[in-house]
């Protein structure tokens, strides 16, 4: 991870194609993924990365979500950015949201996964010396918060 440190990757760009890319998968099944419209920031940190943690929190929110999936991009004044995915599913309780950011540990089996997702998504946060944080969403469902070192 330390070669990445060095590397500017431009979040709006990764966050458009996850977007569009979410949208032709769960379109069909009527999941429509919106980037809201706003600023960009560029990630301190490998593109990979960034589609993996960015990736993870979109595709969990389409598949446990109730077809409206929200996203925000936005900087941070401390040399941060922040990714906020929202949705409007079930949520999850305060001790769900503890349970779920544990490897392997899945909470639905009624869709596909390993239960790693989450899990992978904090570690590669505290990596980069970020945070993942999990609440509730205006939307009704799971409001998931990502901040990451951002390019001044």
């Amino acid at each position: 991870r330390a070669a990445g440190i060095g590397q500017a990757t431009p979040a709006r760009a990764v966050l458009q194609d996850l977007t569009r890319t979410l949208n032709k998968l769960y379109g069909r099944d009527g999941v429509t993924v919106t980037l809201q419209p706003g600023e960009d920031a560029a990630f301190r940190g490998e593109r990979q990365d960034l589609e993996e943690i960015a990736g993870n929190l979109m595709d969990n929110a389409c598949k446990y979500g109730g077809g409206d999936v929200q996203v925000r991009l936005g900087a941070l004044p401390e040399g941060k950015l922040e990714i906020v995915v929202e949705d409007d599913g079930n949520g999850l309780t305060p001790e769900a949201r503890i349970a779920a950011l544990r490897r392997g540990q899945r909470l639905d089996e009624s869709a596909p996964g390993s239960g790693l997702g989450l899990a992978i998504v904090d570690d590669l946060a505290q990596a980069y010396g970020g945070a993942l944080t999990l609440d509730d969403s205006p939307l009704g469902g799971l409001k998931a918060v990502v901040r990451l070192p951002a390019v001044a």
